[in-house]
């Protein structure tokens, strides 16, 4: 919540009525004590002004404490309770049984609690009145006026003098403090104002950079996914390959933090980054002849040569890409590309490497590829059924895949399905057409040979 001058003072006051309220039902059992010790004979204070001041007491601590529970106007309690204190004080010192000049100190400090300079000074005056009222009432009943000793008059004047000097101190005192804690306490309301300023506009800059970096980060990834898009132009295949195993990935992730696999590795920002790199995981295509990209039938072994070569060329090509996401990005998508097509037990390429030396990124986008390269129609081949897929998944446990993603992809099995569905649907349309123009491709190659 902002903290402004006003409000900080305003809800002093607030906590300080709340204190007063308290103070004043404290009041209450002292006439009661005044009655108590009568019974005993140890004072001797009339019944009639204990019970005055049992009424005071009570009347004033309910009714304040109701005013406070109604919300009633704070300003208006906050003098209420100053007026109640030092009336309080003035019943006790009336009477003059007891000696209690040194209470008349207690309003003025109380009043110090609203860091308020003015009231504190016109407390303190009124208490030095209300004072020198008590010791005039008292100078026509102690002892040595009523022998005849001395006159009412000239006790007063007498015993008035130290009064004087009290209170003289008293105000200075009071004085003093009111406006020193008044002071300090703007001093650090401001300062506390101009920290949460600075902290605001720190705060909505941050937000800005974010949403720019956010900006940034989108126009990154949908440049990204441009390029990968125009490598789709060059492959009848790899255009939609790229955009069904990005989605088998995010699929294939979600399911491995499911069962609990790598779920240190596998946080939600990691995810996405696992995602978004998917699209550039055969950007190394774009080096292969087309004719190769798309020939139907099974690849010579320099063909196939020339094939493997994309794991590289990917990698070589995206050391040139502007860095995404502090460098995490480009790392990723470096490993899909260079290893999404090692093998667990190390017998894929292109350098042979086998377990865990294959980053996990590579490990998951390799099922992923394989899995669209079961599911989608190729010029040479039909398209498998799920069932068929995941038959070929489990018999290449520990062998071409991880057993744990194994076991991820089986237990998102109906998941795969429903997405290769959607896709099957989404592109049939334009599926006939474009392999029909690739036919056609190949069939001129054939005669210009």
């Amino acid at each position: 919540m902002p903290i402004r001058n006003e409000s900080f003072f305003e809800d002093n006051i607030v906590n300080v009525n709340k204190k007063v309220s308290k103070i004043l039902f404290c009041t209450i059992p002292v006439p009661i004590v005044f009655a108590v010790f009568s019974a005993i004979n140890i004072w001797i204070v009339p019944h009639s002004y204990s019970l005055c001041v049992f009424l005071y007491s009570t009347i004033l601590s309910f009714l304040y404490w109701f005013l406070i529970k109604k919300d009633f106007n704070q300003l208006f309690l906050m003098y209420m309770g100053i007026f109640a204190t030092s009336g309080f004080v003035f019943l006790l010192g009336y009477e003059g049984i007891i000696t209690i000049t040194v209470s008349f100190a207690f309003p003025p400090f109380i009043t110090c609690l609203y860091y308020n300079r003015r009231i504190t000074r016109y407390t303190t005056i009124v208490c030095f009145i209300l004072s020198c009222v008590c010791y005039w009432t008292r100078s026509y009943r102690v002892p040595v006026v009523l022998a005849g000793a001395d006159t009412p008059f000239y006790w007063f004047v007498k015993n008035i003098i130290g009064l004087v000097i009290e209170y003289v101190f008293l105000f200075i005192l009071t004085d003093y403090m009111a406006t020193r804690t008044h002071n300090t306490l703007q001093k650090l309301v401001r300062s506390m104002e101009s920290s949460e300023k600075a902290y605001r506009e720190l705060k909505d800059s941050n937000r800005k950079v974010r949403e720019k970096n956010n900006q940034l980060a989108e126009t990154q990834f949908k440049i990204i996914q441009f390029v990968a898009q125009c490598l789709g132009s060059h492959d009848l295949f790899t255009g939609r390959h790229i955009m069904h195993t990005q989605k088998y990935v995010e699929v294939i992730c979600n399911e491995m933090v499911k069962l609990g696999l790598y779920t240190n590795e596998l946080t939600s920002k990691n995810i996405e980054l696992f995602k978004n790199a998917a699209f550039l995981h055969d950007i190394g295509k774009i080096h292969v002849p087309e004719g190769i990209l798309n020939k139907i039938g099974k690849f010579t072994d320099e063909e196939f040569d020339l094939m493997k070569c994309h794991t590289t060329e990917g990698k070589n090509l995206l050391e040139f890409l502007p860095m995404v996401n502090d460098g995490r990005f480009n790392e990723i998508a470096k490993q899909m590309a260079h290893y999404h097509h090692e093998k667990w037990d190390g017998s894929g390429y292109p350098n042979k490497i086998a377990g865990i030396e294959i980053p996990l990124s590579a490990r998951i986008m390799a099922a992923a590829d394989v899995m669209d390269a079961l599911l989608s129609q190729r010029l040479y081949k039909e398209p498998k059924t799920i069932d068929e897929a995941i038959e070929i998944f489990e018999s290449s446990r520990d062998s071409h895949f991880e057993s744990c993603i194994v076991d991820a992809v089986i237990s998102c099995k109906d998941k795969i399905a429903a997405i290769d569905a959607e896709f099957k649907n989404q592109e049939a349309s334009t599926n006939a057409a474009e392999q029909e123009w690739w036919q056609r491709y190949h069939e001129n190659l054939k005669e210009n040979k």
